[in-house]
């Protein structure tokens, strides 16, 4: 009988340990990161800037010459509108309606090449961005890395914060 409880109680700390054991290898080791102050320290985000900046002074500029345009031809048509004949007048009116319309498209197309000019120069960014995240995470046996920057965690130990480690491997 002794014998029996004995055991009993030895397979009792066994399966005890057992459990204790498996439970906390199964524990997921989580990490954040705040990737919007990752992006912002990386070198080709500020050469991204720089060519987006580039890109919109340039289509400024095609801008302003369209509007100077409709300026002049509007300031011509005021000056000379009594000596022209009503054929005339129809004509520059339509020409200035084409123009002003020419100026809403541009507007338009320019915002739409704009933020395609974007996406062209961040998504390589993101891309290496993203690797040197996961690598640090396999590197360091994360399971879940979140992004601080969305808002989505509600506490985080700073000793988790991997963007020291992502840093050192992209040399920053």
């Amino acid at each position: 009988m002794k014998k029996m409880k004995k055991m009993k109680k030895i397979l009792l700390i066994i399966c005890l340990f057992t459990i204790t054991f498996s439970s906390s290898e199964a524990q997921n080791k989580l990490g954040y990161i705040n990737s919007n102050e990752l992006l912002t320290l990386m070198p080709e985000s500020k050469v991204m800037q720089s060519e987006l900046e580039s890109f919109a002074k340039g289509l400024e500029s095609q801008m302003m010459a369209m509007q100077a345009e409709g300026e002049n031809k509007l300031s011509e048509y005021q000056q000379n509108e009594s000596s022209m004949s009503e054929l005339v007048k129809k004509d520059k009116v339509r020409e200035l309606e084409n123009i002003q319309q020419r100026i809403i498209e541009f507007q338009q197309n320019a915002q739409q090449a704009l933020s395609a000019k974007e996406q062209e120069l961040l998504t390589p960014i993101l891309d290496k961005a993203r690797n040197a995240i996961e690598d640090v995470a396999k590197e360091g046996g994360f399971t879940y890395i979140f992004d601080a920057s969305t808002g989505n965690i509600l506490y985080a130990d700073e000793n988790e914060n991997i963007l020291p480690l992502v840093k050192a491997k992209l040399g920053l």
